[in-house]
């Protein structure tokens, strides 16, 4: 009786392992999706709406200061940098696991 309660305590606890493996990879890959999306729509906001707006309405140059240009150009520079860093940050939580 013993051993047949060992065996279905094991076959069990190797159920559990299975589960919870699954588990994690399912929530590996949807953190890094989220990830991929916020960095989509962060190289969309940040980078391709100014450089859209600037292509579309040339006026800017004239109508606004140089510091604001300026502004808007490091803007689109840290928005490109923080969107590549989500990016691959989704990557290596693929690769390694969320932690």
């Amino acid at each position: 009786m013993t051993e047949n309660f060992e065996e279905i305590t094991s076959e069990r606890l190797r159920e559990i392992a299975a589960t919870e493996q699954m588990w994690n990879n399912e929530l590996r890959k949807y953190v890094a999706s989220a990830l991929d999306r916020l960095s989509t729509a962060l190289i969309v906001v940040g980078f391709f709406g100014p450089a859209i707006n600037v292509m579309t309405n040339p006026s800017v140059f004239q109508q606004d200061s140089i510091f604001w240009l300026m502004m808007r150009f490091i803007a689109m520079v840290l928005c490109g940098m923080l969107s590549f860093g989500l990016h691959t940050r989704g990557k290596l939580i693929l690769k390694r696991g969320v932690s």
